[in-house]
């Protein structure tokens, strides 16, 4: 994480959820702060926990871990993880690695990309390729 991206979470609410608003880049420096700051939320027992990622510039594999641990807690809790404001460079990111379907995903352009979609409507009639 460099000087000039401050790492921030900010704790609110959110038409009475639990919400954490994340500044900044989420790198192996500032995921054990993520990580903490959604376990004290979980802890709490919320049925639905937000976490807005509206200013996030940049997450790596460990930011992503620190998500998926808290996404897994809340499921077997009976409560669900939503992920809010996703910018498009974050939410190509969660779609790299296949997390896109795993998430609730709201992204920062209003785009709601449908999970299964099909790549492509027609299908060539020719021999199946390898």
């Amino acid at each position: 994480m460099s000087d000039l991206e401050p790492f921030d979470i900010v704790r609110t609410e959110v038409s009475g959820r639990p919400t954490l608003l994340v500044y900044g880049e989420i790198d192996v420096m500032s995921a054990p702060k993520l990580h903490e700051a959604l376990s004290l939320v979980i802890r709490e027992e919320p049925r639905i926990l937000q976490v807005d990622l509206a200013n996030v510039t940049f997450i790596d594999s460990t930011g992503l871990s620190a998500l998926v641990v808290a996404h897994r807690q809340l499921e077997e809790a009976g409560g669900e993880l939503r992920l809010v404001s996703v910018p498009p460079k974050v939410h190509r990111v969660f779609e790299l690695v296949g997390l896109d379907g795993r998430f609730k995903l709201n992204r920062a352009d209003g785009e709601h990309p449908k999970s299964g979609a099909p790549l492509t409507t027609a299908r060539s009639k020719g021999p199946a390729r390898t």
